[in-house]
């Protein structure tokens, strides 16, 4: 293979390694901020770190390759969030509590006489505990004298999904004369449905992406075999990474391995329709 062909090949390479890395970082922007607060560092077990730093010294000193021990360590101490977004089955959750919020809603407006605001400081009584602090500070407010569609919008705030905003939106022309009570069952109805419907389809989504994440593992896992047997089985093909040039040469293959994880993780990810935003009136004196 002449010379020009395999610079271009390392070119093109590079390009896919670059093109990879900022989708991955766009797509994560969140997530690595919320990654480097100190809460989300305490979620790691002891073990896991310790298990981490062993992993990475344990690498240093079978390959004398310092990138590649920090490589193993981050691996190991990440091996759980890494191929695995947790965001989704929180957002998922969340959702089947919006859902069950709003049945509850629907069953007390059907099975009762009492108003929309009555009916929804029950309910909020009762929230299921994936929204639970944001059903518990709208009652909270309520009892504190808010009006109820200032307290509405601060919950539709706090639930911060699109189904949850179109049934404040119902309740809150309700509550301000603008409709009639007695389309609101229905309404909340529909909605409910809907968020049921939605949880429904997510489960079936979350089953296919666990098989994916699956064959991701084993893919990063072999990885790891096929070069820990070229590095003790290659004789002297891979001894120029031993050096410091061949230590920043090798950033590259793992930079690209990185970023194809990484934007493979970023499928993980729930993307929201747009939120309806509620205009807030001033009242004058």
């Amino acid at each position: 293979m002449s010379a020009s062909v395999v610079a271009v090949a390392v070119v093109m390479m590079l390009v896919g390694a670059l093109l990879a890395l900022l989708h991955a970082t766009a797509a994560t922007t969140s997530e690595v901020a919320s990654a480097s607060t100190p809460s989300a560092l305490a979620g790691i077990p002891r073990t896991r770190v310790v298990g981490a730093a062993v992993t990475g010294f344990v690498v240093l000193l079978a390959t004398g390759w310092l990138l590649l021990g920090a490589a193993a360590g981050l691996l190991t101490l990440l091996w759980g969030r890494l191929l695995h977004d947790e965001r989704a089955e929180e957002e998922r959750a969340r959702v089947e509590a919006i859902a069950k919020w709003l049945e509850d809603l629907r069953d007390t407006l059907r099975g009762s006489a009492m108003g929309a605001e009555a009916a929804l400081e029950q309910v909020a009584a009762r929230p299921p505990v994936a929204i639970e602090v944001p059903l518990r500070t709208f009652a909270h407010r309520r009892r504190q004298g808010f009006r109820t569609e200032e307290a509405l919008a601060d919950l539709a705030d706090d639930l911060a999904h699109p189904t949850s905003d179109a049934a404040i939106a119902a309740i809150r022309l309700v509550v301000g004369g603008a409709a009639s009570a007695g389309r609101l069952h229905g309404t909340v109805h529909a909605l409910a449905s809907a968020a049921r419907d939605e949880v429904t389809a997510r489960e079936r989504i979350d089953r296919t992406r666990a098989v994916y994440q699956q064959s991701m593992q084993r893919l990063v896992v072999i990885g790891a075999l096929l070069v820990g047997y070229l590095r003790f089985a290659g004789g002297d093909l891979l001894d120029p990474y031993g050096t410091a040039t061949g230590q920043v040469v090798l950033a590259l293959p793992l930079a690209m391995w990185a970023g194809c994880v990484m934007w493979l993780r970023s499928l993980c990810r729930y993307d929201l329709p747009r939120r309806g935003r509620f205009a807030t009136t001033a009242v004058s004196a």
